[in-house]
C-alpha cells in the first residue's frame, strides 16, 4: 500500500497537463512503432496543453471586471460561494480508501470493455475525478465504505454509456475520429441540446432558423475572423464593465473598452494555435492506439476517452462562452432559488459548450438556447448540494474558507445531474448514518 501511495504522490505532483502527456507517452511506448515520432508527438501534445491551459486561465481572468460589475449592480445577497477546484485540494488522495476507489473506477472501465458494455477506454485520470469525489463524499457522510464504492461506480458506469452514445457527434463536428469524452460534469448535459434540436426540427418556423459561425465568417470575410469577433466582443464586455464610469470619465472608459477588445482578440488568435499544436501531437498517438487495438485485441470500434479541454479551443466555443460566462453570473443574480455566487468554476462553461456546440452542429442559435436552459439547472443543483459540500469542507475550528462566506458549493463538483438525483433518492439513508 505504501508503494501505491508513493506512485500516486508522484503522478499527482506532475499536474494535469504533465500527467496527460506522461500517460500518452507510456501507452505510446507500447503501441507506437516509431519511438522518435512518438517523442515528437508527446512534446507537441504537452506544449499544446500547456499553452492552452495558460490561455484558458487568462481567458477566465478576463471576465472578473464584468462579473464584479454585475454582482455590484444587483441587490441580491449571495449566501454561498463557488469554491471550484478548492474542493479537490481538500481530498486526501493518499489514503487506502481513495486508492482502492480509484482502482475500482479503472476496473469498472476494463470490465465494461470486456463485457462489451462500452467502447470507451478512458485515458484521462481527471475524467474519473467527479466519480471519485462522489464516492469519497458519500463515505465521509455515512462512514460506510461500500456505499461510497457503489455511488462512484454507478456514476462512472452511466458516464461511459453516455460517452459512447455521443462520441459520433464529436467526430462529426470536431473532425477527430475515434474519441469520446467520459467526463461526468460535462457530458451529463449532452441530452439537453439533443432534445432541443429534436424539438426545433419539429417546429416549422423555428427549424429554418440556423446561425452557423462558419457561415458568418464566410459572409463577413475579414470581419468574421476570430480576431475581429474577439475584439468586438471584448470591447462590448469592457464597455459594460465600465458603464457606470462613462458619464464622468469618458476617455479612460473608452480606452479600457479598446484594451479589453485587444485582450480578447489576442486570446481568440492564440487559442486555436495552441489547439492546433495539441492536435498535431495527440491525433497520431490516438491513431496508433486504435491501430494497435484493432490488430492485437479486437476489431470493434473503440473510442479513446480524452479530456474535454482538448476540444474547448474551437472558435464557436470561445465566442459563445464569452457571452455565456458573464450571462451565467447575471442569471445567478435574478434566478429564484439560487443562492450561490458563481466564481472559481466558471471555467466549466466552455467545457459544457463542447457538447452544446457539437450536438447543434455549430448552430449558434440552438447552442445558445440549450446553454440558457442548462445554466439555471446547474446553479439550482449547486445550491441544493451546498449542505453536502459545506459539510465536506468544514473545518472544526469554524474558520471561513472564503472570507464572508460560511457555505460552499461548486458548479463543477456539485452540479452533476446523476450525482444529484442519487443523493436525493438516498438522502434518507444518509441521515441514518450521519
Amino acid at each position: 500500500m505504501d508503494f501505491l501511495i508513493k506512485i500516486t504522490q508522484v503522478f499527482v505532483s506532475i499536474g494535469p497537463v504533465g500527467l496527460i502527456s506522461v500517460i500518452l507517452l507510456l501507452i505510446g511506448l507500447i503501441v507506437s512503432r516509431n519511438k522518435l515520432a512518438l517523442l515528437k508527438n508527446v512534446a507537441f501534445t504537452y506544449l499544446g496543453l500547456f499553452a492552452f491551459s495558460i490561455l484558458m486561465f487568462f481567458y477566465i481572468l478576463f471576465f472578473n471586471p464584468i462579473i464584479d460589475t454585475i454582482v455590484s449592480s444587483s441587490s441580491k445577497t449571495f449566501q454561498i460561494i463557488d469554491t471550484g477546484w478548492f474542493i479537490a485540494q481538500k481530498v486526501d488522495i493518499y489514503t487506502p480508501y481513495t486508492i482502492f476507489l480509484f482502482l475500482l473506477l479503472v476496473g469498472i472501465n476494463i470490465l465494461m470493455l470486456l463485457l462489451r458494455l462500452t467502447r470507451t477506454i478512458n485515458l484521462d485520470i481527471w475524467n474519473v475525478w467527479i466519480s471519485l469525489f462522489s464516492g469519497l463524499l458519500v463515505y465521509e457522510i455515512t462512514g460506510v465504505f461500500w456505499m461510497g464504492f457503489l455511488f462512484a461506480g454507478v456514476i462512472a458506469t452511466i458516464t461511459f454509456v453516455i460517452a459512447d452514445i455521443y462520441a459520433p457527434y464529436l467526430e462529426n463536428y470536431y473532425g477527430i475520429k475515434g474519441i469520446s469524452v467520459p467526463n461526468p460534469p460535462t457530458i451529463i448535459w449532452a441530452p439537453i441540446p439533443n432534445l432541443i434540436n429534436y424539438l426545433f426540427n419539429k417546429i416549422p418556423f423555428i427549424k429554418r432558423i440556423n446561425i452557423f459561425y462558419e457561415e458568418i465568417q464566410y459572409k463577413l470575410g475579414a470581419i468574421g475572423e476570430p480576431m475581429v469577433i474577439g475584439f468586438i466582443l471584448g470591447m462590448i464586455i469592457g464597455a459594460v464593465s465600465k458603464y457606470k464610469e462613462f458619464s464622468y470619465d469618458l476617455w479612460s472608459s473608452i480606452l479600457y473598452s479598446l484594451s479589453s477588445g485587444l485582450y480578447l482578440a489576442v486570446i481568440a488568435i492564440l487559442m486555436p494555435r495552441a489547439i492546433s499544436l495539441l492536435y498535431r501531437g495527440v491525433i497520431p498517438i490516438i491513431d496508433d492506439m486504435k491501430t494497435f487495438i484493432n490488430s492485437r485485441l479486437t476489431k470493434r470500434e473503440i473510442y479513446i476517452g480524452i479530456n474535454p479541454m482538448m476540444l474547448a479551443g474551437n472558435a464557436s466555443i470561445i465566442g459563445l462562452s464569452a457571452i455565456m460566462i458573464p450571462l451565467t453570473v447575471y442569471i445567478a443574480t435574478i434566478l429564484p432559488g439560487n443562492k450561490m455566487l458563481p466564481g472559481a468554476d466558471l471555467v466549466i462553461i466552455p467545457l459544457i459548450l463542447i457538447w452544446v456546440i457539437s450536438l447543434s452542429r455549430g448552430d449558434i442559435f440552438r447552442s445558445f438556447i440549450s446553454a440558457i436552459i442548462i445554466i439555471p439547472i446547474i446553479l439550482l443543483i449547486s445550491t441544493n448540494m451546498t449542505g453536502f459540500i459545506t459539510g465536506f469542507l468544514a473545518d472544526e475550528s469554524g474558520e471561513q474558507i472564503v472570507k464572508g462566506f460560511n457555505n460552499y458549493s461548486s458548479m463543477g463538483m456539485g452540479s452533476n445531474l446523476i450525482y444529484w438525483i442519487l443523493t436525493q433518492i438516498l438522502e434518507p439513508i444518509f441521515k441514518l448514518f450521519s
